[in-house]
């Protein structure tokens, strides 16, 4: 009875102490639960489907798109688009099909842009109805096609009166040569229409092609003093100050002409062009300062452009012709007292510029000159030419590249250099998609689940999260219902134990990729002493023909043996990076830990469910409302994974499609590419000696400069010579007739010969005379006493002068 009572009082010391932890407990976790619960709904509603795009994603990709195109982003934003316009549905389409169009077209892919523009025009009465049907006439005026520019043109006259209208219909009848109507239809664009400058460009362009040029000088000025609206405006005016300074030069106003040209906005990307033309007025003017000033100015922005040599010759002309000018301002007494140049420096100014354009561009001369020679393979220069060579390390010397940069000036080139831009392109997105697919399987043969798809990853998270935390609070609410669940209690401290799981897993996951990232950084600075090879090896073939040919013939070979080393290391490299990308993808895959983890919290879930069936309504609503909740989450999880699984099943479908076409695609790719090296060979074989032969014009020209500066300073020197002759010449005819009266006594008149001296007398017996021979009567005749012919003259008379006399004797001396 004792024992009864004590376990009566007992329960109901229990039950109090319940009670009273419970009421203090219980608003905490209520307010919990139900922010649990309404967050357990929104995580098994609205779940997206994988491998499909949602709305939400899909525009906020078609925004990253744009800002990439209004950056100039062309690529990027083109990849972004291919993939959204089959993708998206309704205004979306439209727009990401423009604006992919768009793309393409400044990407210089016309005939690709022209489909998508066409698509776009379909839709008639469309935001991007008009702009794809003026893009549409002005890739028909590019390509010639006549029936597509009418076509286009007919349906933009029906269409809308807005001032694209004329404005293209302006530039259609422009390019057909119909310059009365271009000139009507400029004039009907309307005045402050965002087409205004355009179309008043355009109507100057025309009366210049009508040999108007007091018209087109009008109108390009009236342009020039307008206030842009936008960046179009801008570049317009300047374009038609460039214009008015060319208009002024053919009508030979000078001055007005650098006047127009000096006002190009020196940040403007025509300031090289405006300087190189103004250079040219200046010397057509004679003010050779300030033409060497621009020419200066001009090889200091732009000391690679293919006018660079022409620039620098003309410099060094100018140059002669300035020492010259000094020269003669040094003799007249007219040199400015300001002026700090001399002769000398000009001359030695001229020979440096001379010689560093013969030594610059003379490699160029070599290459190209051994290429025609046909020792050089031109397809070996194809992908330098391009610029998409994927290898760090040459095989062969590259040619110089002031060449290759002259060579894609040629216009066959280009067309090379384009193709092989595009098959390059369409070469990296094979590697690409590959590489994609490689990832894909890699991941997929994990048989993780969790992490493939972003979007339900994360929601698996957050339930994971919430499922973690109602543990704890479903095992503090059943021991506080008295439940003695020891294998339940069991499971809870070995799951507890392990802490957070899921934030353990990302700690793991952040320094595996770390390490990835050290790997990386090891392999950029391998590939930094690559590159340092390269330059080496580069230098080294430079130099090599200086060489005698045992030791040239010594360093090829070694050259050779490091490049296929290199070429090994660009392969392990490629090798390393593929499976550091791969790393990554895989690091938060698979993880065993959180696996397990997950594993036992089922077990856990299982144990509380079962606990809780046990307890009946012991347990109370709260923890009803948290066993409720578990539910809903673990419904939700499996509906996701199962969701994940078909995702997978379909994945692997188009992986399989997929491979079939990257196979095929790299058949046809490797038929186009061997085409494009037979033509491209062909072409490059017949500019190599179009380019070779404006090299030797360089050469030549840099040449007679050198030799035009050694004859200035020969005739400077020769001038020099005869002015010192010549003034002493005039000071000794000074002399002569300052003291003429002097000489005049003295001189020998050749009219009167000199009398004959008296004859000494006699010596006396005492000795012979110094000039007598022996006996007195045998006098020894001095030289001058021998009588020479009369017809013999001292000078002979010049033959060459019909009627000359002969000169008298002694006047030669």
């Amino acid at each position: 009875m004792k024992l009864t009572v004590f376990r009566s009082l007992w329960a109901a010391a229990l039950a109090l102490a319940f009670a009273s932890s419970t009421a203090a407990a219980a608003p905490d976790v209520k307010g919990l639960l139900q922010s649990y619960e309404a967050e357990a709904k929104a995580l098994a509603t609205n779940i997206p489907q994988p491998n499909q795009m949602s709305t939400e994603t899909g525009q906020r990709r078609l925004v990253d798109a744009q800002v990439a195109f209004s950056i100039g982003d062309y690529d990027g934003a083109s990849l972004v688009l291919f993939d959204l316009v089959g993708k998206t549905q309704g205004q979306d389409k439209e727009i990401a099909t423009f604006y992919l169009a768009e793309a393409l077209y400044h990407k210089g892919d016309r005939g690709a842009a022209r489909q998508y523009y066409t698509e776009v025009a379909g839709a008639v009465g469309g935001k991007y109805y008009v702009p794809s049907l003026m893009r549409l006439v002005e890739i028909s005026m590019v390509d010639h096609d006549t029936q597509t520019a009418e076509d286009a043109i007919g349906k933009l006259a029906t269409a809308s009166q807005t001032p694209a209208v004329p404005y293209v219909r302006g530039k259609w009848a422009f390019s057909e040569g119909k310059y009365d109507e271009a000139i009507g239809f400029f004039n009907a664009v309307p005045k402050g229409s965002e087409y205004d400058a355009q179309a008043t460009y355009y109507l100057g362009t025309t009366f210049i092609a009508q040999k108007d040029l007091a018209r087109a000088t009008e109108i390009f000025t009236e342009l020039t003093q307008r206030k842009p609206k936008s960046n179009t405006d801008r570049r317009v005016i300047e374009l038609a100050q460039l214009a008015l300074g060319r208009v002024y030069y053919e009508r030979e106003q000078a001055s007005k002409s650098i006047d127009s040209y000096l006002l190009v906005d020196r940040g403007s990307d025509l300031f090289p062009t405006a300087l190189y033309e103004v250079s040219w007025v200046y010397v057509k003017s004679k003010q050779y300062d300030k033409a060497l000033v621009a020419l200066e100015l001009l090889n200091r922005l732009d000391p690679q452009s293919t006018t660079s040599p022409t620039v620098r010759i003309l410099e060094g002309n100018l140059r002669i012709r300035k020492a010259q000018l000094l020269r003669h301002a040094e003799i007249t007494g007219t040199l400015s007292a300001e002026e700090k140049s001399n002769p000398a420096g000009e001359y030695d100014k001229a020979e440096k510029i001379f010689t560093e354009t013969h030594d610059r561009y003379y490699p160029s001369f070599v290459a190209l000159d051994r290429m025609v020679q046909g020792t050089l393979d031109p397809a070996s220069f194809i992908d330098q030419i391009s610029g998409h060579n994927t290898r760090v390390f040459a095989t062969s010397a590259p040619i110089p590249e002031a060449a290759a940069q002259w060579l894609r000036e040629e216009p066959e080139v280009q067309r090379v250099v384009n193709v092989e831009s595009d098959l390059a392109d369409i070469q990296r997105s094979i590697n690409e998609a590959e590489a994609t697919i490689v990832r894909l399987e890699g991941v997929i043969a994990t048989g993780d689940r969790l992490t493939l798809y972003p979007a339900l990853s994360s929601r698996r998270m957050r339930i994971a999260a919430i499922q973690h935390s109602l543990i704890g609070i479903r095992s503090q609410l059943h021991d506080q219902a008295g439940s003695s669940d020891g294998d339940r209690k069991a499971l809870v401290a070995q799951y507890q134990a392990l802490g957070d799981p899921e934030q353990a897993h990302g700690t793991r996951t952040a320094e595996a990729q770390q390490g990835f990232d050290k790997i990386e950084d090891s392999a950029q600075e391998v590939e930094g002493a690559v590159m340092s090879m390269q330059a080496m090896a580069v230098a080294l073939r430079t130099y090599a023909p200086q060489l005698p040919d045992a030791d040239r013939t010594k360093l090829q070979g070694e050259i050779d043996d490091v490049t296929k080393e290199a070429r090994a290391i660009e392969d392990e490299l490629a090798d390393i990076r593929a499976e550091v990308v791969l790393g990554k993808d895989l690091a938060p895959v698979g993880d065993e830990d959180l696996m397990r983890a997950r594993e036992l919290r089922k077990q856990v879930k299982a144990a509380l469910d079962a606990e809780y069936r046990n307890l009946g309504g012991r347990a109370g609503a709260l923890a009803e409302q948290a066993a409720r909740i578990s539910d809903q989450l673990e419904a939700a999880d499996q509906n996701i994974d199962a969701m994940v699984g078909q995702g997978l099943q379909d994945v692997k479908r188009m992986i399989d499609g997929e491979r079939a076409n990257i196979a095929e695609y790299r058949k046809l790719l490797a038929e186009y590419e061997q085409e494009v090296r037979t033509v491209g060979s062909e072409v490059l074989g017949f500019s190599f000696k179009t380019v070779r032969e404006k090299f030797d014009d360089v050469i030549t020209r840099s040449d007679v400069g050198n030799v035009d500066v050694s004859w200035s300073q020969r005739e400077d020197n020769d001038d020099d010579l005869k002015r010192l002759n010549l003034a002493r010449a005039r000071d000794l005819k000074q002399l002569r007739d300052e003291f003429k009266f002097i000489l005049d006594e003295t001189a020998t008149s050749p009219a009167q010969p000199a009398k004959p001296k008296e004859a000494l007398p006699a010596p006396g017996p005492e000795g012979a005379s110094p000039d007598k021979g022996g006996a007195t009567d045998q006098r020894v005749k001095p030289a001058g006493d021998t009588k020479k012919d009369a017809t013999q003259p001292t000078v002979k008379p010049d033959a060459s002068k019909p009627g000359a006399k002969p000169a008298a004797k002694g006047a030669s001396k």
